[in-house]
């Protein structure tokens, strides 16, 4: 795999996201994972596969050249929910929290959420998922994302972090449990 200028496209910078660009919803319980595995496009019973290699000019260039390693992260997958005709509800980031079986947050664009919550409990219903909450956890919980960077090891207590599933120069991506701090936007 290539890691290529990753991460560079923006050079050094981070963003938090307020409730109003990105919301954070969770399903947890027993069954949550069969219940998502019917209503989103990636296959969560296995690990998510890596972003594409980067090509530059045709050729994939070497790991070794980047000097800086891409490490992904079996917690984060991108997908799409989709509704009973296969028509995309939303797209969003699936996080699978390492501390709880059966539990998920999903980052989401804020102007899908709403249509996504009603989505996820319409089917909830139909389904023999009693056990499964689902939550809108924006105003305990912020997305974030780290530009210049792949290295998610070390995150501290209260975060999640992986690199952006979709492609790496897509930055790091972070969900933080603690309660979100939107004075700071974007800083570079």
């Amino acid at each position: 795999m290539a890691s290529g200028r990753f991460g560079r496209l923006w050079s050094l910078g981070h963003e938090t996201f307020a409730p109003s660009v990105r919301r954070i919803l969770s399903v947890k319980g027993k069954g949550a994972t069969s219940y998502l595995q019917g209503l989103v496009t990636c296959d969560l019973t296995k690990d998510p596969p890596p972003p594409l290699e980067e090509e530059q000019f045709g050729e994939k260039q070497a790991v070794e050249e980047a000097g800086e390693r891409l490490i992904t992260s079996k917690l984060l997958r991108a997908t799409c929910f989709l509704d009973v005709k296969g028509r995309t509800v939303s797209d969003a980031l699936l996080w699978k929290q390492p501390t709880e079986n059966d539990s998920y947050l999903i980052d989401v664009p804020s102007d899908t959420a709403n249509n996504l919550l009603a989505h996820l409990n319409r089917y909830k219903i139909g389904r023999s998922t009693k056990k499964v909450v689902i939550e809108d956890k924006s105003c305990d919980m912020s997305a974030h994302c780290i530009y210049g960077t792949m290295n998610s090891n070390g995150c501290p207590p209260g975060f999640l972090a992986a690199v952006d599933p979709r492609h790496p120069s897509l930055g790091l991506r972070l969900v933080s449990t603690q309660p979100p701090d939107t004075t700071t936007t974007t800083t570079t």
